[in-house]
């Protein structure tokens, strides 16, 4: 069976970011025995006609269509990545009868929404390599998978490794500074926003730390030197990313790498052990540095439990990152100069800030949202984006935003375009000449 993976992400900010599920997905077709194919849409100027041409040259039997990003998710000016689909799956529909399936993270996060705009044959919610086996057997045998499809979580420890020839990880790494390493999936904590506990659990399902530097070792070996963890925390629980940094140093690898981190943790050695594996940034999903926030937030920490993490890992000169959410609820203006005071104290090489919260079903944050009431247009299953910004700092947050990532030469705010355009990181990155994550080269 001839199988064609299509990524259909167009984001390249703030980085090319390897399409690591559908490669997973073109894998576990490889060892079914099918002849897999695959289309990057990011890799084209005109993505439809290129997609035309592929389906023509490769002649497959099934298209898998991954669908990573709904929109940005940056206020006031989101782009809507989802309207670049449309175009792609209308490609796949005038140029070749193979039945269509729709997967990925964003497909997974608003499935009835995608089924209805794009009326492809099937879709996946969930981990599509736990299924898509059973998949090819049912359409080999003449039988087209119709409706949702759900998917059962992967064991632990039970992440398929990639073939990273599938997407060409080289090219990625060329114009993304990094290569994604995934330690594990599933999220222990319970912030109102976030969709990775919908997408992944609650539960966390961990790759021996061997499996992972293992993976690590083999895109040495094609010149990749630079990493980026993409667990939904990587440093949660810390015993585990403690483990994955001791192997890289028994395997005397010489690589740098960064990740999200939550600003929590007690274990005594485990900033000089980031260190000496090559840790050379961190990302902290911090968001607030104001109690009241953090506490509406459901962060599991406080402001000043985040400023202590944030100053242990200073001690081993380890740039650092923090997310700044500006507007979410329980904000007020206080709260807002608070938090900004306070990572003023801590210095960090960059700040991301961003202005209220973009709204997902399934969340806390989306009953909030419903409470609220008062919004005739509201509709939690439509594709175009909702945010959510406390009724208290509404008419001032985008204007104080704007000043203080003005007079902040490290603040980036995407909402507002602010340091944050194509041509201005790629600039950077050229300038100084070096891989990594893209806010270190401010």
């Amino acid at each position: 069976m001839r199988v064609l993976i299509i990524s259909g992400s167009r984001a390249r900010l703030p980085d090319s970011v390897y399409p690591l599920g559908p490669a997973i997905v073109g894998t576990v077709a490889r060892r079914a025995g099918c002849e897999v194919g695959w289309f990057d849409a990011l890799r084209h100027a005109n993505p439809a006609q290129a997609l035309k041409q592929t389906i023509a040259a490769f002649t497959p039997d099934v298209c898998f269509f991954s669908i990573r990003n709904i929109d940005s998710g940056a206020f006031p000016s989101p782009e809507l990545h989802y309207e670049d689909h449309t175009a792609l799956v209308e490609s796949c529909r005038c140029s070749s009868d193979a039945p269509i399936i729709l997967g990925g993270s964003g497909f997974s996060l608003m499935p009835e929404a995608f089924m209805k705009l794009l009326v492809p044959n099937a879709g996946v919610v969930g981990e599509g390599e736990a299924v898509i086996a059973e998949l090819l057997q049912t359409i080999a045998a003449g039988n087209l998978p119709q409706g949702i499809i759900t998917a059962p979580r992967t064991t632990t420890g039970g992440i398929i490794l990639a073939d990273r020839d599938l997407f060409d990880a080289n090219w990625y790494y060329t114009h993304g500074g990094v290569a994604n390493i995934q330690t594990k999936r599933g999220c222990g904590f319970s912030c109102i926003y976030c969709t990775y506990p919908k997408l992944e659990g609650h539960g966390l399902r961990s790759r021996p730390p061997e499996v992972v530097v293992e993976e690590i070792a083999s895109l040495v070996k094609m010149g990749i030197r630079h990493f980026f963890f993409v667990d939904a925390v990587f440093n949660r629980p810390e015993s585990h990313a403690a483990g994955i940094c001791e192997e890289i140093i028994r395997q005397g690898l010489n690589i740098s790498f960064s990740a999200y981190f939550a600003p929590t943790g007690d274990l005594t050695e485990f900033p000089n052990l980031l260190k000496r594996a090559g840790c050379e940034a961190v990302e902290f999903g911090t968001d607030s540095l104001s109690d009241p926030v953090l506490e509406a937030l459901q962060k599991g920490f406080t402001a000043s439990e985040a400023m202590a993490y944030a100053q242990r890992l200073a001690t081993v000169d380890i740039p650092q990152c923090h997310n700044l959410i500006l507007g979410g609820p329980g904000e007020t203006l206080e709260t807002m100069d608070e938090s900004v005071a306070r990572l003023d104290t801590l210095t960090p090489r960059a700040v991301i800030a961003t202005i209220g919260l973009r709204v997902f079903p399934g969340t806390r944050l989306a009953e909030l949202t419903a409470e609220r009431g008062g919004n005739p247009s509201m509709d939690l299953e439509s594709l175009a984006p909702m945010f959510y910004i406390e009724d208290a700092v509404a008419e001032s947050v985008v204007e104080k935003t704007a000043v203080w990532v003005d007079a902040r030469p490290g603040w980036i705010c995407p909402g507002l375009k602010k340091r944050y355009n194509l041509r201005y990181l790629v600039r950077q990155r050229e300038r100084r000449g070096r891989k990594g994550v893209l806010w270190t080269l401010f």
